[in-house]
């Protein structure tokens, strides 16, 4: 027997010079070997070939049927190394094809990683956001670096945060499977990128710390973090987190996930300007977008609304935000008075 696609491409291959027959006919002279010889047929149509016209040829010649030999294929060498596992599809034998990357975890993103995804599975996350006016510490920003003090927006924002917590306790907790712990300092850890994951070094008794010590405090543990240099006790623990992005012009908000054993972290989007009427007249305001992301087993949505209540109000109102002295005279810490 002959396979099908050879059939095929015999019939479809078959001398021109034979006279008018179907495909049946032409199967039969296939099938016999008469492909290439001359026959007249008896048909109706143009004396085209029957099937009776073969069948005659071969009685009379006691023809019998062509054994066609049907040759296997040429073998193809095709070399290991471009055999492909399905597991490695994007793996590192199909880089020259992808061109991608692949990046090994470091134990810290490892770990951030882990740490982050038991969060959000087992913490319930509930969000409260405000804008909070600063043209008034945007302001102090501008009177102090005339002065020579350097402090960033960020420094009054950890002031700000920690003299909310002072004042709202029960937002500086942790949560238990035993009960709720209600913490007696306010350590604020600060979101850090770094090269190998986020890290939040802690800025420990920030309600005390003027906002200059905030400051110098701060770019001193960023700068250990950026070099992997931190001790465990200066990144592991902490009451509160705070996350900034609004440096990034075009991050307005967002929200982030808590960082265990804490139960709240507050996140700064960047700062737009709006107008709004006061008193008959248009006016700007610069506001910037706040969100609390807070433990909802351990805070409740009331404190939550004081902790922003009065973290809004200390950023405008940002003369009790100054711990530290402008001048030797003015020896008082502002911030203990709340």
């Amino acid at each position: 027997m002959i396979p099908g696609s050879q059939v095929f491409r015999r019939l479809s291959t078959t001398t021109q010079t034979q006279s008018v027959c179907g495909p049946a006919v032409k199967l039969l002279l296939i099938h016999y070997g008469l492909e290439n010889r001359k026959i007249e047929g008896t048909g109706p149509k143009n004396k085209n070939i029957l099937k009776s016209d073969i069948m005659k040829i071969v009685e009379t010649e006691q023809l019998k049927p062509v054994v066609h030999q049907v040759h296997a294929p040429k073998e193809t060498h095709v070399e290991m190394k471009s055999i492909v596992k399905k597991s490695d599809i994007f793996g590192a034998n199909n880089r020259s094809l992808r061109h991608h990357q692949d990046i090994p975890l470091s134990n810290i993103r490892s770990v951030i990683a882990k740490r982050l995804t038991a969060s959000k599975q087992q913490i319930p996350h509930e969000y409260q956001g405000v804008d909070v006016r600063i043209d008034n510490i945007l302001k102090l920003r501008q009177t102090l670096k005339k002065s020579g003090t350097a402090v960033s927006l960020n420094d009054f924002i950890i002031k700000a945060a920690a003299l909310a917590l002072k004042t709202v306790p029960t937002v500086n907790v942790r949560w238990t499977s035993e009960g709720i712990i209600r913490l007696g300092s306010v350590d604020i850890s600060v979101a850090v990128a770094t090269p190998t994951g986020l890290i939040t070094p802690i800025v420990e008794n920030a309600d005390i710390l003027g906002v200059l010590a905030i400051s110098n405090k701060v770019k001193h543990l960023s700068g250990l973090a950026r070099e992997s240099k931190l001790k465990p006790e200066q990144f592991q623990g902490g009451s509160f987190t705070i996350s900034n992005l609004g440096m990034y012009g075009s991050v307005t908000n967002f929200t982030a996930i808590i960082n265990p054993p804490q139960c709240a972290i507050l996140t700064i989007g960047g700062t737009r300007t709006e107008v709004v009427p006061v008193d008959g007249q248009l006016e700007t305001q610069k506001l910037m977008g706040v969100n609390l992301c807070f433990d909802g087993r351990a805070i409740s949505e009331t404190c939550a609304k004081q902790f922003l209540l009065h973290f809004s109000e200390s950023l405008s109102d940002p003369e009790f935000l100054i711990a530290e002295p402008l001048s030797p005279e003015l020896n008082f810490d502002f911030s203990r008075l709340l």
